[in-house]
This record gives structure tokens, C-alpha cells and sequence, in this order.
């Protein structure tokens, strides 16, 4: 029986599912080659054989990249290797401005109070980025994921994914695209899981999509929170990090006592820098906590006056790729409330 690995796994499964069916040994030989591109600088693609360096992004609701295609979908950043610092000394490690902010937002957030038939609708509206390694194009394309999680935590959750229409180009047009090209923002999907997160039986549960039961595995001291959820960036302290602390909050299935110590927990983390006044998708703005590597910054969007976690945002560190200082090349925004039912809208 293969071994689940969450992100990794469905990129090889979708990368691969307009092609043939492929033998165990294939998937196998493939899945190997994606995990040492994930952990090192460089690696051969594990179809064409091309050294690519990539850091991929996201849930198992959006599949992150095509690997046949030699594809990146970034929620911003991409074709980063993951940072080799390794220490944890104590707050003071990061800036003490980002330390005091995050501690403060801790004391603020709270949670919605839901009677035993109501829901928290949560909606994450992203916009991510699709380009390929050499960068001759890249687009902006915007979806909407929705999702309906239950006052009784094991009762029925439901998600829902929609795309809008249009393209917003970066880099080139729609003439620089391969002809099969096959895009993750393709179509629409619903579905359904007990106690989610979706797909719980098909991927490993993790800080990304968290259970019931993964939820009271978190350690409540910050420091240990910071210890396992670096163990499960796979030592990383930088721009995978705080990726998948944005992926993991933006599911909205974190209570504010953990959600607290998911703020504390990041003042550990070396190098954070503060931007005032970052505006993540749908307008609003807040305080941005960022780390940088390279031509890219990776931010996690809080409302200082209220504790709440707005969104996310990867900007450009540097001129790249012919685009400016500054280019949002991915945001998100994340809005919760109570609502009568599944699937409804109020």
C-alpha cells in the first residue's frame, strides 16, 4: 500500500490523470522525483527530466501543479527551495515589533457562537498565479471556495469551489500558452465529508486540513506548537512555513484558542518582518507579517484591532521575471459567518 503524502501525492495523481493508467512502479518512480524537487534546490522533473527548482502551494481542494506539463501554480511565490535555517531560541529570533503585534492579536481573536443547527460559512475568495519555470507567461485567475462547517464538528461539512471567468496577465497572453495546457481553475466542484476535512480518508491529515482530532493533538504552548508545526514544514522556517500556516487558517476550522496560539507559535519564527497596511483581496487591509527568500515575500494579513485573520498575500521581494518591486502575484481574503443551514447564504 503506497504511503499518503498529502500535496505531493495529488500533484502526481493529477498531473497524470489524462494520461494512461500508470503501474505502481511509475507512480512510484514519479512521487520520488516530486519529493526530492520539494526537498532540495534542484531536481529532474519527473516526466521530462528538466532540473526544476519548486516549492508547490496549496490544499488538496486545488491541485497545485502540473508536473507532466512542468507547470507552477503559485499562490504567490514558487520555484523557491525551502529555508536550511534551523533554530529556535525564543521570540526574540524574529523582530520584536512582529513579536508584540502577534502577541497582542492573540489576546483579540474570538469565535463565533453557533446554535446546534446553524453553520460557519467560511469563504476564502484567492486569486492565484499560473506561470511555467522559464516565466515566458503568467496569468492571475480567481476562484471562490466555500465552506460550511457545522456547530457538532463530526456532523456534515460541504464544500464549494467556483471559478470565475477571465484571465489577468502578468507575463505574455493567451497566445504564449501551450495548447494542452491543463489548467487547476478549470470547472466547478461540490462535495461533502462527516467531521471534514474533505477527502480525509484519501489524504493524510495535517495543519493544512485539520480534523477534529488533529485539532487536539495541537500542543497549547507556543513554543512547542512552533516545534511540531516546523516538523511538519519538514524543518522548514521560512517561506513553506508560513505558507502552510496561511493554508491551514484560511480553512477557518481553527478555534480562537488555537488560532491564539497559532500567533504566538510565529513569533518564533526568524526573520519576520511587519508591513502596515496590506490589503488582501476583497479590499481590506491590516497588518502584514512576511519572511523573504529570494525574488519572493510570503505575508499572513491580521487585523491588529481585532485579532482577525484576514488573508494572505506574496508579493514580489525584487524586480523578476520583467514584472516590478511589489507585484502581488497572490492573495487571498478570508470571511466567515453564521448562517441557518448548509449551503445557505445567511
Amino acid at each position: 500500500m503506497r504511503e499518503i503524502r498529502q500535496v505531493e501525492d495529488e500533484t502526481v495523481k493529477w498531473a497524470m490523470s489524462d494520461v494512461a493508467p500508470m503501474s505502481d512502479e511509475a507512480f512510484d518512480r514519479g512521487r520520488a522525483a516530486l519529493l526530492a524537487r520539494i526537498d532540495a534546490d534542484t531536481a529532474a522533473d519527473p516526466v521530462s527530466g528538466t532540473v526544476v527548482p519548486l516549492a508547490p502551494r496549496r490544499k488538496r481542494r486545488i491541485p497545485v501543479v502540473a508536473a507532466a506539463a512542468a507547470m507552477v501554480v503559485l499562490a504567490g511565490a514558487a520555484l523557491l527551495a525551502p529555508s536550511l535555517v534551523s533554530r529556535v531560541n525564543g521570540p526574540s529570533v524574529g523582530s520584536a515589533a512582529a513579536a508584540d503585534l502577534l502577541n497582542k492579536a492573540a489576546n483579540l481573536t474570538g469565535d463565533a457562537k453557533l446554535r446546534p443547527e446553524e453553520y460557519l460559512l467560511v469563504q476564502q475568495d484567492a486569486r492565484w498565479s499560473m506561470t511555467e519555470y522559464e516565466h515566458d507567461w503568467m496569468f492571475l485567475q480567481d476562484q471562490k471556495l466555500q465552506t460550511w462547517i457545522p456547530a457538532d464538528r463530526n456532523g456534515p461539512w460541504l464544500y464549494r469551489r467556483e471559478q470565475a471567468s477571465g484571465r489577468q496577465w502578468l507575463i505574455g497572453s493567451e497566445k504564449d500558452l501551450p495548447p494542452d495546457l491543463n489548467s487547476p481553475f478549470d470547472g466547478a466542484s461540490e462535495y461533502r465529508s462527516d467531521g471534514g476535512p474533505a477527502l480525509r480518508d484519501e489524504v493524510k491529515i495535517s495543519f493544512r486540513d485539520p480534523s477534529p482530532e488533529y485539532l487536539a493533538t495541537l500542543p497549547a504552548d507556543p513554543k512547542q506548537l512552533y516545534l511540531k508545526l516546523r516538523d511538519e514544514a519538514q524543518g522548514d522556517e521560512g517561506l513553506v512555513f508560513l505558507r502552510m500556516v496561511n493554508d491551514g487558517l484560511g480553512t477557518g476550522a481553527y478555534p480562537a484558542h488555537v488560532r491564539a496560539a497559532v500567533y504566538q507559535a510565529l513569533s518564533y519564527l526568524p526573520g519576520l518582518e511587519v508591513a502596515e497596511k496590506a490589503a488582501v483581496l476583497d479590499g481590506r487591509t491590516g497588518t502584514a507579517l512576511g519572511v523573504t527568500e529570494r525574488e519572493t515575500t510570503e505575508q499572513i494579513v491580521i487585523d491588529q484591532t481585532t485579532g482577525e485573520y484576514l488573508g494572505s498575500r506574496t508579493v514580489l521581494a525584487k524586480d523578476a521575471w520583467g514584472l516590478k518591486q511589489g507585484q502581488v502575484i497572490g492573495t487571498t481574503s478570508v470571511t466567515t459567518k453564521v448562517v441557518a443551514g448548509m449551503g445557505l447564504a445567511s
